[in-house]
This record gives C-alpha cells, sequence and structure tokens, in this order.
C-alpha cells in the first residue's frame, strides 16, 4: 500500500486502497421530471454547484408529488455527494447539506451515498483532485456531451486513510477551499465597484475637482470620430498560408482569442508575421489603443507591443483624449455596441459605426484624474487576481502531493 509524499506528523503507516463502490451504500443519478410543477421541493442542477455548496437561485423546484412518485429514486439525503457526469463541467460536485432539503436532482448529477465511518468532505476533496480528473480523461466518452457511466464512477479507485486522518485533511483542505473562496468574493466586489464608479463618472453624477478646488469646464459632446482617426486592420489572403508567418519575428499578428486571454495590455500572441505579412496587414506600433468589431465585439486593449492587425480590429489612431481615459470609457460601453446587430447574430462593426459614437469629453486634466483612479482600482483587481491564481495553484500543489 502506499502513502502520500505530503502528510501531517501525528499519522503514519500506509493508506489502503478502496474503490468508491466499495465505501458507498448508494451510486445512483437523478431524472428530469417530465414537467416542472413549482413546489417546495429543491431540484438541484450542474450549474447551481458552487465552490462552496449550491446557488438555490440557480435551482428550480418540484412539487412533492412529482418528487415522491416520478423522482422516488432519486430523493437526496443530508450528506450526499453529487457529482457531474455528463457536461462540460464533468467532475464537478459539492455535499448536500441539511439546509437545501427536502430535494432532488437529475440525471447529469450522479448521487453517491457514502457508507458510516469515511468522511464525505475528504471524498469530496479526492473526487476534485489530479487523481480524478487522470481518470475522468481516461475514460470520458464522447459524442454529443462528454460523459462517465455510474459502473465508472463505481470503479474510480484510490487510497485513503483512518477517519481521524480523513477528517484532518478534509478540515486543513476546508480552510483553503474557504481562502479561495474569499478572495474570489473580493475579486467579485472590487468588480462590481469599479463597474458602479464607471457608471458614475462617465454619466456626470460624480466629478472630480481640480488641485486649486475649483470646479473642471463643462465637458464636450463629441464623437469618437472627432478625437481620433478610425483605421481597420487587413489581412493577407489566404490566411493560412505559412509564407505570411514567421516564429522568429517581433510583430504579433492579432487574434480575438488573444485579446481575450488579456486584460488591458497585450503582451504576446500566439502567431508572429513576416516581412511579407506584415507588407499585407496593419502595423500597428508599441502603445496604440485597439478594439475587435468582428465577433467578440467591442473589447479594447493597448499593445504592449508592435503588432499587425486583421479586419477584425480598428486602431484609434492620432488620438486627442488621454489615453487611458479612452480605453476606460471604450471598456464602460463595451456591451453598447451589441445593439448594432440583430437577435441570433453575430454583430460585426465597421468604422463609420465606431467613428460615429458618442464619446463624451472632459477638459485633459479631469481625464487624467478618470483614468488614474480607475487605473487605481485596477491595481487592486490584478493584485487580488494574482492572489487568487497563486492561492489555486498552491491548492493544486496541495492535492497532488496529499492523495495517492
Amino acid at each position: 500500500m502506499a502513502s502520500p509524499k505530503l502528510r501531517f506528523k501525528a499519522f503514519d503507516g500506509d493508506w489502503r486502497s478502496v474503490s468508491l463502490l466499495e465505501i458507498s451504500t448508494l451510486i445512483t443519478k437523478g431524472t428530469t421530471p417530465k414537467q416542472f410543477i413549482d413546489g417546495n421541493i429543491n431540484f438541484l442542477k450542474i450549474e447551481a454547484i458552487t465552490q462552496n455548496g449550491f446557488e438555490l437561485s440557480k435551482c428550480q423546484t418540484i412539487s412533492e408529488e412529482i418528487n415522491n412518485k416520478e423522482l422516488k429514486r432519486s430523493i437526496l439525503m443530508e450528506g450526499d455527494i453529487l457529482f457531474a457526469i455528463a457536461g462540460a463541467t464533468i467532475g464537478k460536485n459539492a455535499i448536500v447539506q441539511k439546509e437545501l432539503l427536502p430535494a432532488n436532482t437529475n440525471q447529469a448529477l450522479a448521487i453517491i451515498r457514502l457508507k458510516e465511518n469515511y468522511s464525505k468532505v475528504f471524498i469530496s476533496k479526492v473526487l476534485n483532485s489530479p487523481l480524478m480528473e487522470k481518470y475522468i480523461d481516461i475514460n470520458i466518452s464522447t459524442g454529443a456531451q462528454p460523459n462517465l457511466n455510474l459502473q465508472q464512477i463505481g470503479s474510480f479507485s484510490f487510497t485513503l486513510p483512518n477517519l481521524e486522518e480523513q477528517t484532518k485533511i478534509a478540515s486543513f483542505l476546508s480552510a483553503v477551499d474557504e481562502k479561495i473562496s474569499q478572495l474570489s468574493q473580493k475579486l467579485h466586489l472590487l468588480g462590481q465597484y469599479k463597474q458602479g464608479m464607471m457608471q458614475k463618472l462617465f454619466s456626470q453624477q460624480l466629478r472630480f475637482k481640480a488641485d486649486d478646488g475649483n470646479e473642471f469646464r463643462e465637458w464636450s459632446n463629441k464623437t469618437i470620430g472627432d478625437v481620433a482617426n478610425i483605421k481597420r486592420g487587413a489581412s493577407p489572403r489566404p490566411i493560412n498560408d505559412s509564407k505570411w508567418f514567421d516564429d522568429s519575428s517581433s510583430i504579433g499578428w492579432v487574434r480575438i482569442s488573444d485579446v481575450s486571454k488579456s486584460k488591458k495590455y497585450l503582451l504576446q500572441t500566439e502567431q508572429y508575421l513576416s516581412t511579407l505579412g506584415i507588407q499585407k496587414s496593419r502595423l500597428v506600433p508599441k502603445g496604440n489603443l485597439i478594439m475587435s468589431i468582428c465577433a467578440t465585439i467591442g473589447k479594447p486593449i493597448y499593445t504592449g507591443f508592435d503588432v499587425c492587425i486583421h479586419d477584425g480590429f480598428v486602431v484609434f489612431s492620432e488620438l486627442q483624449a488621454i489615453h487611458e481615459y479612452a480605453y476606460y470609457y471604450l471598456e464602460y460601453i463595451e456591451k453598447n455596441w451589441y445593439q448594432y446587430g440583430q437577435a441570433g447574430t453575430q454583430v460585426n462593426l465597421n468604422s463609420d459605426i465606431v467613428s460615429n459614437e458618442a464619446f463624451p469629453f472632459p477638459c485633459l486634466e479631469e481625464q487624467t484624474k478618470i483614468a488614474n483612479f480607475l487605473s487605481a482600482i485596477d491595481q487592486k483587481i490584478d493584485v487580488v487576481s494574482e492572489q487568487l491564481e497563486q492561492a489555486k495553484l498552491w491548492k493544486k500543489g496541495l492535492l497532488q502531493q496529499m492523495f495517492v
């Protein structure tokens, strides 16, 4: 038998190997009712699972009659582990707490009911560990959507210690999860605060004053085209021809995926253009503001190095506003661009639409104050975001070393 690399000093001895079926009294799954009739029974689904349990606002309810007759087989009990066995979030799991009851679930969630003398929290952590991730990768079936069957769930094997050590590990990892949850909540609140402040600042509900205490002048009503020369990118054709690309080049080729993965600054791209490719595209020097106008539209970003953009982007050339002020205003109106499309269709913008969009224009000094204020919030967001990522990496490392 094996023991983990990382272990609490008070414990020794080998862990024993078990399958999930061996330590369970029940492994089954729910069913979707023929119709949903509102009642007082919570109907738990995958999308309601959070790091800390379930978010009831994302659950439906069913009637007692449906629960006790049609879905009798999957009536939930306190301590049941619900494990996602279908869909993009396969492997996600949570423990059913007493306050959720009475409750039921559907066929996308396996119901795992453990025998006595096993820590439900410990087993839940095992099911969240790299061991289960690897097991899913090996056993998952792919079709309309990825899935595991109940036999595969029951056959999942792992090692575990005695109940006392299970409880100790579960308590420790729960504290780690609580720290991650706190950081996630802090990041969420900072994001909300930023959105609220942008709304107040750009609607002029909140105004800054000059350093001498005097009021700034009234804002001018301009359009984006009044303060910048909007230039659309260009693409070499055919785009999949290798002659347009050169991995040794320093000129990045900007794609939507590069922008989606970045924050305020674009610091790298997956592809780089050759001299021929550069000649067929639009070169944008470092420090310019660009924005996507196709597919994922309206996302502004600074070029952190020299790049080329295709016709799915525009560059705000010769910008006569404080660059960071323009960035934050474009971020503020990002969702507004979708008004130019029809429901169910992909929205594409063009240079004229962008040029004609309103651009409130305070004096440059007030623009600077607005930009500095929002930039300070972004710096706090970045710090918390980095702390959150580090905490998640630390947890991943712990899980790799604490389970075998």
